[in-house]
């Protein structure tokens, strides 16, 4: 199952109950199952015989900046368990492996010398596949944590041969728990890998997280457009109340999909995703180029991170914000061009933006096995009102069917919808902006997986290796 090390059997010892120095540490600064806690602490005990301490919290504001100190292994409150590593992360990881700086040890709890360890790797969806990044200078405690995990029932391979990049970051980019062994030759070594830089930080006050803003993420907020939830908007029935100033204009998608099969994991496999079902049945999904399927994958991600659905905002001087999700993508290119075209066939409403966002998203299966979907988006066109608050004058309501490959006009709402014209081509319009349907029926399917908990293991290297670079976004449309 290549390149691992031969390790020697570690002598047998008594377990202790507590974790000894850290025992003060409260019951909620620990891990966040039970499974996992009872795993730390058979290994404390152990550990602490060749002077290794646990410490289930790497970033605990005791311990996080101590300058002397045995190495210790942990894990990170914001790497909770199925925290799964961006394209940038596994490129920095598997950058540093190759460069010789870092080594992994991987661990399949309860699993006993399989012969089958990928495989039985890919099958496990509970958060019992586990990798430990550690700085090569620690290869010796790298082996002693090996050889006492493998003692008590557990299989383990250890990567540190340049020769195993690839294998080792394949499960790198699968593991259901990243934790790390900290030590000053860690801290020490130049590489942007996510647990290393993590290391000697400590949580915030009154804070579960390093950041000072976990939820909105603002280091990866920076040049984005700005920031928004599309409900912020309001609907046919409540009007916003969020300040013109702040709402942008532009495309917006937010929605998790309705999903109409009984889903067991979903794969990637020869340029393509499909889904598995209970009974082994599989579903395939409609064909889409790879490039755009892990551009819009990136984009559910990163808004979901960002607490925003914002995708694009061109203001009145031509200058493009658009989601570094989809930044130099042909699909980002492509719904960007898609937000300059409502005012193209709406040219006589009062209003000063316009903005595009989807309704709602239904996944649904055929007798051929084949996923299709349908989606409802709106245009809606904005101005502000004498308070400067945002209102939605006139929305035009559609509707996207896959299988048709058309879109349908079906209804307009708004206090100036009188002024539209009968002229109003509203079949080109549908048209011209199914680009953005299709992207967030995908969008909405990706939420759907994250929202349920869908296990993507089988293919998830490959697909996260994907190239989605494609035309490159002008600074002014």
């Amino acid at each position: 199952m290549g390149t691992t090390r031969l390790l020697k059997r570690a002598k047998p010892l008594l377990l202790v109950l507590l974790f000894g120095l850290y025992s003060n540490i409260s019951r909620a600064e620990l891990l966040d199952t039970a499974s996992v806690d009872n795993f730390m602490q058979q290994l404390a005990p152990m550990l602490d015989v060749h002077e290794i301490d646990v410490l289930p919290n790497l970033n605990h504001r005791q311990f996080a900046r101590n300058r002397d100190f045995k190495p210790r292994l942990g894990r990170f409150p914001d790497l909770p368990n199925d925290t799964f590593p961006d394209s940038d992360e596994i490129q920095e990881w598997e950058q540093a492996f190759s460069a010789e700086k870092i080594g992994a040890l991987v661990i399949l709890k309860d699993i006993k010398h399989s012969s089958q360890f990928w495989q039985n790797w890919l099958m496990t969806y509970t958060p019992d596949r586990v990798i430990i990044t550690f700085a090569l200078a620690e290869l010796e405690q790298a082996e002693i944590i090996a050889a006492l995990v493998e003692d008590h029932g557990h299989t383990v391979a250890l990567f540190a041969d340049t020769e195993a990049t690839e294998e080792a970051g394949k499960y790198y980019t699968t593991a259901a728990q990243r934790l790390a062994l900290d030590s000053q030759s860690a801290r020490k070594l130049d590489t942007a890998v996510t647990e290393l830089e993590y290391l000697g930080e400590q949580v915030r006050r009154n804070s579960e997280s390093i950041f000072s803003d976990r939820r909105s993420d603002r280091r990866l907020a920076r040049q984005e457009p700005a920031v928004f939830m599309k409900e912020s908007l309001g609907d046919q029935y409540s009007e916003s109340t969020v300040r013109e100033i702040i709402v942008p204009g532009g495309v917006a998608l937010g929605e998790s999909a309705y999903l109409g099969a009984e889903v067991r994991a979903m794969q990637f496999n020869s340029g393509k995703l499909r889904f598995l079902g209970d009974t082994g049945r599989i579903w395939q999904l409609p064909a889409i180029d790879s490039s755009t399927l892990k551009a819009l994958f990136d984009f559910s991600e990163r808004s979901r991170r960002i607490q925003s659905d914002a995708i694009v905002d061109i203001d009145a001087e031509g200058r493009v914000k658009i989601s570094n999700a989809l930044r130099d993508t042909d699909i980002g290119f492509r719904i960007m061009h898609a937000d300059t075209l409502p005012f193209q066939y709406v040219g006589n409403l009062n209003v000063t933006k316009s903005v595009i966002i989807d309704t709602g998203v239904d996944w649904f299966a055929t007798e051929e096995d084949v996923l299709r979907y349908v989606t409802n988006y709106e245009v809606r066109f904005l101005s502000a009102d004498n308070m400067r608050l945002a209102q939605t004058r006139v929305a035009l309501e559609f509707e996207y069917d896959s299988k048709a490959d058309n879109s349908t006009h079906r209804d307009n709402w708004g206090r100036d919808v009188t002024r539209l014209r009968d002229s109003l081509d509203y079949a080109s319009l549908g048209r011209d902006l199914q680009d953005i349907a299709k992207a967030a029926a995908w969008i909405a399917l990706f939420r759907k997986v994250h929202d349920d908990q869908i296990p993507f293991l089988a293919g998830r290297y490959q697909f996260m290796k994907l190239d989605k670079t494609g035309r490159g976004t002008p600074k002014r449309y």
